[in-house]
């Protein structure tokens, strides 16, 4: 029972940081990648704890959260399409070659982000942008993510892992 009561604090909390998160992320208008990342990254205890049905359960829930109370459709999509359920997969990728891995990673991550990106371009604003500014964003949002993956989230990993223990000394 108290196992079961930990699990849900956790998770309440990590809940409700991404959807913090990715609310200041569309406030101040710094959402299309950097709030998505940073929720994303909050799901990593709880996949590294409890595992992946946890991990996917959660992010499932903060997706819902914020559909209904974030106002940037496109940091929703990011996050919904990409960067929530990117923590789940990371282990798996781990365990490949490192040459395949990086490859792995890169083409997922351009999959995704060009589905939505075109997604966002045809439905949403179907205006014609020029394909330059779209590069751009493409070079940089890879940039970014490599960052991101390679020094942001096992860092945090370590780090949140520290302080839950501290919090939940049987986490």
């Amino acid at each position: 029972m108290r196992e079961q009561s930990t699990k849900i604090a956790v998770c309440a909390m990590m809940a409700a940081l991404c959807v913090v998160l990715m609310v200041l992320g569309a406030a101040l208008g710094i959402g299309m990648y950097l709030a998505p990342m940073l929720a994303g990254a909050c799901l990593v205890p709880v996949g590294k704890k409890w595992g992946t049905r946890y991990q996917l359960m959660l992010w499932a829930a903060i997706s819902l959260l914020c559909l209904m109370l974030v106002s940037d459709v496109e940091e929703n999509l990011m996050f919904l399409g990409f960067f929530g359920w990117y923590p789940a997969l990371r282990p798996v990728l781990e365990r490949v070659r490192k040459g395949l891995r990086l490859a792995l990673k890169v083409l997922i991550f351009n999959g995704a982000v060009v589905s939505l990106e075109a997604l966002i371009m045809l439905v949403l604003v179907p205006e014609d942008t020029g394909w330059i500014l779209p590069v751009i964003l493409l070079l940089v949002g890879n940039l970014t993510f490599l960052l991101y993956d390679a020094a942001f989230l096992p860092s945090f990993e370590r780090t949140a892992a520290r302080y839950l223990k501290k919090l939940f000394p049987r986490f």
